[in-house]
């Protein structure tokens, strides 16, 4: 990739990763300016993916206070899920069928587009309460399919983590966004290793991008904790479909599963 696409790509991820640090859907719009600028589709998801690890790791520091002593509980059990589910997921990048991914993805996220309309102020207060056997077990599950999905291609992993952990386990927007970059740190390093190991990373691409990132979640975390949940979830979201942050659509993501990947 030519120098000049390699700036475009950069400043566009830095923009991007200061809005998404908080609610995810990064990818949604990275890998298809990188397959734009002339990547290979394979290359692409595995160059981003190279780079979201810091764009996570500046993230979960800069959300690191948000978080409960209790909450931390379910971390250790939910990263194992996480890992294996990533492990899973990068090893069925080059042979599962898309077509099916992208059905279970759809159907994922019309579930808790509508959930959303019919819940005003989610996100904005954490639920405190008991949490039943089959909640737990939904959301454990979902953590684990997701896991998958983010190894596997990671585009709208994190903004499906988000609504998994506040609508099964009550957490608001900015605690959510501490929990998610701890577990998007480990999908990410496992996705890579393997990736890496393949010869898949464009580290001339990979680490500006990475640099690039990582600033935009610097300022991103800053300006989310500053502004509060509200900031994160606008309230007109709820009347919208629940799909928008920051301004920020998710439509991407119809495009993005569209790609076909080359080789």
């Amino acid at each position: 990739m030519v120098i000049v696409n390699i700036i475009i790509a950069c400043l566009i991820s830095f923009f991007v990763s200061a809005i998404s640090v908080s609610i995810g859907g990064t990818s949604l719009i990275t890998i298809p300016v990188l397959i734009w600028l002339g990547m290979i589709s394979k290359n692409a998801i595995a160059t981003n993916m190279f780079a979201l690890i810091f764009l996570s790791i500046f993230g979960a520091v800069g959300f690191r206070k948000e978080i409960r002593p209790t909450q931390n509980k379910m971390i250790p059990l939910f990263l194992i899920l996480t890992i294996c589910g990533s492990f899973i997921g990068a090893n069925l990048m080059l042979t599962i069928d898309e077509d099916i991914l992208k059905k279970i993805i759809a159907v994922i996220i019309c579930i808790i587009a509508v959930s959303l309309f019919f819940k005003k102020d989610l996100g904005i207060h954490e639920r405190k309460g008991k949490l039943s056997k089959m909640k737990f077990f939904i959301g454990t599950l979902s953590v684990f399919i997701l896991g998958v999905y983010g190894g596997f291609f990671s585009g709208g992993y994190v903004s499906l983590l988000t609504y998994i952990f506040i609508l099964v386990f009550g957490l608001n927007f900015l605690q959510t966004a501490f929990v998610t970059k701890i577990f998007n740190i480990f999908s990410s390093l496992v996705a890579c290793a393997f990736f890496f190991y393949h010869g898949l990373i464009n580290f001339s691409v990979g680490i500006p991008l990475a640099i690039s990132m990582s600033l935009g979640a610097f300022f991103g975390t800053r300006l989310a904790i500053a502004k509060g949940n509200l900031w994160i979830r606008p309230p007109k979201q709820s009347q919208s479909g629940g799909f928008k942050s920051f301004g920020f659509s998710h439509r991407p993501l119809y495009v993005c599963l569209s790609l076909k990947r080359e080789g």
